[in-house]
């Protein structure tokens, strides 16, 4: 096997997902730090890590990421197995769906998930046997025709044909053994009729325990079962009648391989030789300890272990060792907020319960580049006994400084990824103020923001000072936002660009709106509205300085936001209506997405709307609302959940970021943030489109929803468009629809005056 080092891997890993991609294409940033299986397949290994899978050739060292985004038909891997036989990898998915992969050509076998089998569903094991894979799910086995791409038969072999939950699966020479919830059972190899569950026979040598694990070893069957605990785990060998403990304590895997038995502990692993006699064993790579969920030992006697937090580890030897892990936010399935500025984004990993009390997430923050991900650095101590980082934000009168706020830890000052300064109650005078509840202290920082000032607002929660601000010399102060009992729980902030006002809300269907002087008002979401709503999910304001808010019941929009004090009220209810939008269903006039619970918007280059739901994936919207341009969910896409948690436009390359609860994901647009003065020379991917090449071209750097013409070489218009924001996109073909021939073709944009004039060229290649 070629040696690579540590660093190269890394190198590799991060030079593998920086290609830019192209116009409605998808990338995945999910954590693949997590490790729980790990399968050998010739030259490659495979991991099962979170919401996909780490391939790794351990020729050249090469790692890639593999997800519903470029191969896997779904997310949440559940376990893996490979068939040297057939060269096929099948994976198992956490909802009972199936593929079966072949040199990366996928079949996708989704009876059982689509199945309506009452009760568990889950698949649990995995064994290949003569072209033919069986399954031990929560209720019989199923056997897989592997190079039919089809399910053969299912077994039920609970008492009398009925369902048996089979944990576990194991041949030996001349028998299948099955560990069930009757206890453990096997059949002969050469009993024609598997499917009667009458001709599997009873084998009481473990009788009234639970197996989780079975293995073959040579001659004899290996077994780990428990009582109580399911972690705290009893080996045992079965030979004829005799049944013998070897091992036990909290062990995550057991696997036979490479002539070794490798017993996985919850810190440290094992070898034994076929006899159960220890080879050797380790708790520690020269570099970090080893927390390993599975490991398994190949036929050149290397260890490949499936790490608790550092993906895959390899170790030639007990001295050396080699980690496998793709570039991304370690806490990618924790997505509480994103946030874009400029050519960075930003993944608050923390977050609270719907009760607000912290959920104790570390305290991180995660930066995105391209597509290469930083955190935070943690040597100076300073996040030490914190959590939950929830918001963040630029200064933009400093761009070097970042700050982050932390529920429950105050504002951390950010810069070179290491907070530099924490700011609470003792050192902001004040402006910072704690919660008491008796004994029990804490500072509810829930979001921040800056202003065009350059001051930096601060939420705070269930305290009679809900706002506070650093002011530009560096000092606190706080204001009063009128005695409300109880002080309401609030962690939604927007900084009103066109009347310096600032809105937030939180968990009581009332929005705040204060003036930053001496002033505020509340806002009844339902003022105005024809349909009651009655949760605020979401907030922001669009290009046009209207507030649109997501609600438990569809979208709604204050546009008179100028109007919040008119009548003057200090602390009353403010006249400003929260207007539905209707929208025409065929016959019918309906509400904006009025089934549909808001849990995110976002605003791209063209003032459109990207809105996430609770359930129905992410939909795309026009600039007013009255049409739906795209609508993304798991089952149409490569989504890869329906739940969406947060959403951020990255502004300049239009990337959408979409956080799920499985992780994240972006999708890039096709609309831009204008530059206020455009780019004179547009940068156009790909350039040059070569044969291959499938997809939109983007031309991006233009005065805002400018007007685009391209031309041949000898000056004839070819085709024509308009700009979403500061991008347009040409699908390579003329006004007639045709495509365009091999050559070079200009590119010419400008506004409606002929003014913010911008060119460049491209070449086509066919």
């Amino acid at each position: 096997m070629k040696r690579i080092s540590l660093t190269l891997i890394l190198l590799l890993a991060i030079a593998s997902t920086q290609a830019q991609e192209a116009v409605g294409r998808w990338r995945d940033c999910l954590d693949f730090s997590r490790a729980h299986r790990v399968e050998l397949a010739g030259d490659l290994v495979y991991a099962a890590a979170g919401n996909g899978l780490i391939s790794i050739d351990t020729y050249y060292g090469n790692i890639q990421r593999l997800s519903k985004t470029n191969l896997l038909s779904d997310a949440t891997v559940a376990t893996l197995a490979y068939d040297a036989g057939t060269q096929c990898l099948l994976v198992a998915y956490e909802n009972s769906n199936i593929d079966l992969i072949f040199d990366n050509q996928v079949y996708n076998l989704s009876d059982i998930k689509r199945s309506d089998i009452v009760g568990d569903k889950n698949i649990y094991s995995i064994r290949f046997r003569n072209g033919l894979a069986y399954l031990g799910t929560g209720f019989g086995i199923v056997v897989v025709d592997v190079r039919r791409h089809e399910i053969r038969e299912t077994l039920y072999i609970g008492t009398g044909g009925t369902y048996t939950t089979v944990s576990a699966l194991a041949f030996s020479q001349d028998s299948l053994y099955a560990a069930t919830s009757e206890g453990l059972k096997h059949i002969a190899l050469t009993e024609p009729h598997f499917g009667i569950s009458e001709r599997w026979q009873a084998d009481t040598r473990l009788a009234g325990q639970t197996i989780a694990m079975l293995e073959w070893a040579d001659n004899q069957l290996l077994a780990a079962t428990y009582t109580f605990d399911p972690e705290l785990l009893t080996l045992y060998t079965l030979q004829a009648s005799t049944v013998t403990a070897w091992n036990g304590g909290r062990i995550n895997s057991m696997r036979v391989g490479g002539g070794r038995v490798t017993v996985c502990h919850q810190v440290g692993v094992a070898r034994y030789d076929m006899q159960l006699q220890l080879v050797d064993s380790t708790s520690a790579t020269p570099h970090i300890e080893l927390d390993c969920l599975d490991g398994i030992t190949a036929t050149d006697g290397s260890l490949w272990l499936g790490h608790d937090w550092a993906g895959v580890v390899h170790m030639p030897t007990q001295a050396d060792a080699e980690y496998y892990v793709p570039n991304g936010p370690s806490n990618a399935n924790q997505v509480y907020r994103l946030v874009s500025w400029q050519r960075r984004t930003y993944l608050c990993p923390g977050g609270h319960t719907t009760v607000y009390a912290g959920a104790f997430l570390p305290p991180n923050l995660f930066t995105c580049v391209g597509s290469e991900w930083t955190s935070l650095k943690r040597d100076n101590g300073m996040l030490n006994g914190l959590f939950d980082v929830v918001d963040a934000a630029v200064n933009p009168f400093d761009t070097t400084e970042l700050v982050a706020v932390l529920w429950g830890g105050g504002v951390a000052s950010i810069r070179n990824n290491e907070v530099q300064q924490l700011y609470n109650t003792t050192n902001t005078g004040g402006a910072l103020e704690a919660l008491n509840a008796g004994s029990y202290t804490t500072l509810r920082t829930g979001a921040v923001q800056f202003d065009n000032q350059g001051r930096m607002w601060i939420l705070q929660s269930q305290v009679g000072h809900m706002l506070a601000s650093r002011q530009t010399d560096g000092t606190w102060r706080n204001y009063s936002t009128v005695n409300l009992d109880p002080a309401p729980e609030v962690d939604k902030l927007v900084w009103d660009s066109l009347t310096g006002y600032l809105w937030f809300s939180g968990r009581n269907n009332v929005i705040y709106v204060h003036d930053g002087n001496d002033r505020m008002a509340k806002v009844d979401p339902n003022n105005g509205s024809k349909l009651f709503t009655d949760a605020i999910n979401a907030m922001v304001q669009d290009r046009s300085g209207n507030l649109w808010l997501g609600t438990n019941k569809g979208i709604k929009v204050i546009y008179n936001t100028y109007d919040a004090f008119k009548n003057g009220s200090n602390g009353g209810y403010s006249p400003v209506v929260c207007s539905n939008i209707t929208i025409t269903n065929g016959e019918f006039y309906e509400y904006l997405m009025a089934y549909e619970s808001i849990t995110a918007i976002a605003v791209d280059g063209a003032n459109r709307k990207w809105v996430g739901t609770s359930t129905g994936g992410v939909y795309l919207i026009s600039a007013n609302g009255l049409e739906q341009l795209q609508h993304f969910t798991a089952e149409n896409s490569p989504l890869i959940s329906n739940k969406i948690i947060a959403l951020c436009v990255q502004p300049v390359t239009g990337e959408v970021f979409i956080g799920t609860d499985k992780g994240l994901q972006v999708y890039r647009s096709t609309a831009t943030q204008a530059q206020s003065t455009p780019e004179p020379q547009v940068h156009i991917f790909p350039n040059p489109v070569r044969p291959d090449y499938v997809g939109p071209i983007a031309i991006r750097g233009l005065v805002r929803d400018g007007l685009v013409h391209i031309t041949d070489a000898a000056g004839h218009v070819v085709s024509t468009t308009q700009a979403l924001g500061g991008q347009a996109i040409w699908n390579g073909r003329t006004l007639r629809g045709d495509k365009v021939a091999s050559g070079v073709y200009y590119i010419f944009a400008a506004d409606q005056m002929g003014e913010g004039r911008s060119v460049g060229k491209i070449l086509i290649v066919r």
